[in-house]
């Protein structure tokens, strides 16, 4: 299969330490970790931005538009289909109303009708057949990376290595029915990524980065 690597940039707010290097690049399908990169902390973080700026969306974006919100390591996706650019620049603008500190956002929307129920579920499908294939690749443990499907575009988010990253993107992109995969992943160095897995033989994080922006 032949695929193009599309470079995305993600917006990231100015005063954020600690922030790890984000590539974003795109090519043909995402994964919840059950063995996580993440700090418990990060986890319920996540998990509060999404029912937040859900709630925000639904509240706001009333009618014609179909919003999804995922967040990994307080890094925001947005995807769904929305009737205006004007309504898709509203539901990003939205994230700046929740409390909870968004370290960037990729606003996904697309400015058209709502996808019918069987592309949606097709959708749902897809995202099943990348997991699987994750957990089965070598090179990449499928629980670090999160899979999110929408229109047959595959997004990929974690904290990998670029190896690792290569790896998953390959994957995603040999899974039959997938149109495009989007990698958003945050990029840590072998090293970072050893001690993110045993936290406890560490007494000291990984040196903090610059966020910056690349493609495979």
């Amino acid at each position: 299969m032949k695929f193009k690597y599309i470079v995305m940039a993600a917006v990231l707010t100015t005063s954020l330490p600690g922030c790890i290097p984000i590539v974003a690049t795109g090519a043909a399908v995402g994964v919840t970790s059950t063995i996580d990169r993440r700090s418990y902390g990060t986890q319920i973080e996540d998990s509060t931005i999404e029912t937040r700026l859900s709630n925000q969306l639904s509240n706001n974006l009333i009618g014609a538009a179909r919003t999804s919100v995922t967040s990994f390591n307080r890094i925001v996706l947005i995807t769904g289909q929305v009737p205006t650019e004007d309504w898709k620049n509203r539901a990003g603008q939205l994230v700046s109303t929740i409390q909870n500190p968004v370290r960037g956002v990729y606003n996904e929307l697309a400015v058209g009708p709502r996808v019918p129920f069987s592309t949606q579920t097709s959708d749902t499908y897809l995202t099943s057949a990348v997991k699987t294939r994750l957990l089965n690749a070598k090179g990449v443990s499928g629980n670090q990376v999160k899979v999110v499907t929408e229109n047959s575009v595959v997004y990929l988010m974690g904290v990998l290595t670029q190896s690792e990253a290569n790896v998953a993107s390959a994957v995603a992109a040999a899974t039959g029915g997938v149109a495009r995969v989007v990698m958003l992943a945050e990029i840590v160095s072998s090293e970072q990524a050893k001690q993110l897995d045993h936290p406890e033989q560490n007494a000291q994080p990984p040196s903090p980065s610059t966020p910056t922006g690349g493609s495979t």
